[in-house]
């Protein structure tokens, strides 16, 4: 069987969990779902996964069991190799007036997690890779900057509003049929076949939502090149 990830040709010679079992206390690790990856969209990734992890737990904590699974799967790591894990997280962190802490993000890095995270679900649902003919954007609900124009901010809020009330049934691309729902859940949306671009809901610890857009593109016998098609809102 050929690797989950989208474009990718080679045979999938190990089991990529989805999302990484790092995620995971050591008790919840079993009946997590699996697909077929290459070595290098699996081992390849990891240091992105636990970078991501922390990202989510920060920004999560003292929520359902974030705190928990921070101190469990992301603090006994901080301290190796002098503290390298701990300076990337602090680095360029800003002390807020309420007493909080503002940490940089690297988007490309949770850009490159979540797009493995999205090909690998609809690998598990579909059987089968996302077509190329289909691009990735993300969006991180919980990092909005609060100074984003008021009309995209309630451009994201219609969005959210659309994926959280009943969904149509021709919009129901298929059950991911995830365990473990307290730390993580997802819902994906799209006509099945990929006759539609797909919206897939990711939402850790009942509280870090990040929406993945994976647009599908349409020819345009009118104009060279390619269109890309709209978000289901």
């Amino acid at each position: 069987m050929k690797c989950y990830f989208q474009g990718c040709s080679k045979e999938g010679e190990t089991k990529e969990h989805v999302p990484p079992k790092a995620f995971f206390p050591k008790e919840q690790r079993k009946q997590l779902i699996t697909v077929r990856s290459c070595k290098d969209h699996n081992t390849g990734k990891s240091g992105d996964d636990l970078y991501v992890l922390a990202q989510i737990c920060l920004n999560s904590s003292p929520r359902n069991r974030a705190r928990e699974v921070f101190m469990k799967c992301i603090a006994p790591q901080l301290g190796f190799n002098d503290d390298a894990f701990r300076k990337l997280l602090i680095r360029d962190s800003k002390p807020l007036q309420n007493g909080a802490v503002k940490y940089r993000v690297d988007a490309q890095r949770l850009d490159k997690f979540f797009n493995a995270l999205s090909c690998g679900l609809i690998y598990h649902v579909a059987k089968e890779q996302l077509p190329q003919n289909f691009s990735m954007s993300n969006i991180y609900h919980n990092l909005i900057d609060e100074l984003m124009p008021p009309e995209e901010i309630e451009l994201l809020a219609s969005m959210e509003r659309f994926y959280e009330s009943e969904t149509p049934e021709i919009l129901h691309f298929g059950e991911a049929q995830l365990q473990n729902e307290d730390i993580y859940m997802a819902k994906i949306f799209g006509i099945s076949g990929f006759h539609s671009s797909i919206t897939i809901v990711h939402l850790f610890f009942g509280h870090f939502k990040v929406t993945s857009m994976l647009s599908r593109i349409w020819p345009n016998k009118k104009m060279q090149g390619t269109q890309k098609a709209a978000p289901l809102i």
